[in-house]
């Protein structure tokens, strides 16, 4: 199987969170959401991570990764640090973040002594969800593999949705239609790509990572957008997103309540 890469989004603010600082480098357990979720990653087998880092930040997310690498064993019986790149993310969007990541891929897959190439197994994913267990991981890096061009990890819907339109008062929105919930799962990351599919998503919607309003808020969409064909495989209720004080305080009873 292909080596697989991955880009590590950790540029948000955590004002949301209640942080005085990057989201990312909010403890869970002692240990900077950013190290948790880059952990998962390499225990799945991920052979080099590129994080996008706040541009003030750069110096404090380096020091996480003594000498560029994260010491952390990929998969068990082996012992290979994996080399970590870290690269200023954009202000501007998410989207655009991933593509500063993806820039940066080429030259962190030269250190680990490969070459990208069009089917080369690239992943993205997000600090916020640093709890997805390493299995959940490893299974979207084997649809990729198998030959799935973009996999996205998602949970069944189990709450009833109502689609709204604008609002008649404030804060009074008519209800317009209840969606089959059964058709509809709940989207996680990381999300794989082939290199050649997520590399032709971002360059073919470049204009619209200027600023959040246009910006797509996971690359599934861009490659959607594209033409191109996404599938899902299983994720986790581990795999949760912290956003907020109420999530950082169920990932601490998460987390210590795991074996």
């Amino acid at each position: 199987m292909n080596p697989a890469f991955a880009v590590l989004t950790a540029a948000g603010s955590g004002t949301r969170l209640g942080a005085h600082g990057p989201k990312a480098l909010v403890t869970l357990g002692g240990i900077p959401l950013l190290l948790h979720a880059a952990q998962g990653l390499a225990k799945a087998g991920v052979t080099g991570i590129v994080v996008t880092a706040p541009r003030d930040c750069l110096t404090t997310f380096a020091s996480l990764f003594p000498g560029g690498y994260l010491d952390e064993p990929q998969t068990p019986g082996q012992t290979l640090p994996v080399p970590i790149g870290i690269v200023e993310g954009s202000a501007l969007s998410r989207q655009a973040s991933v593509a500063c990541g993806l820039a940066a891929l080429p030259a962190l897959a030269d250190r680990c002594g490969v070459t990208l190439e069009d089917k080369s197994i690239v992943l993205v994913h997000d600090a916020a969800r640093c709890l997805t267990p390493s299995r959940t991981i490893a299974r979207v890096i084997h649809a990729v593999a198998a030959g799935h061009e973009a996999v996205i990890p998602a949970i069944p819907v189990t709450d009833t949705l109502k689609q709204v339109a604008h609002p008649l008062s404030e804060g009074i929105r008519p209800v317009v239609a209840t969606p089959d919930r059964s058709t509809l799962v709940s989207v996680q990351t990381p999300q794989g790509f082939t290199w050649a599919t997520l590399r032709h998503a971002h360059e073919s919607a470049a204009a619209r990572a200027q600023s959040e309003a246009s910006a797509a808020t996971d690359d599934a969409a861009l490659v959607e957008a594209a033409g191109g064909r996404v599938v899902v495989v299983e994720g986790d209720p581990l795999a949760l997103k912290v956003t907020t004080p109420v999530d950082l305080a169920l990932a601490e009873l998460l987390l210590s309540e795991k074996p």
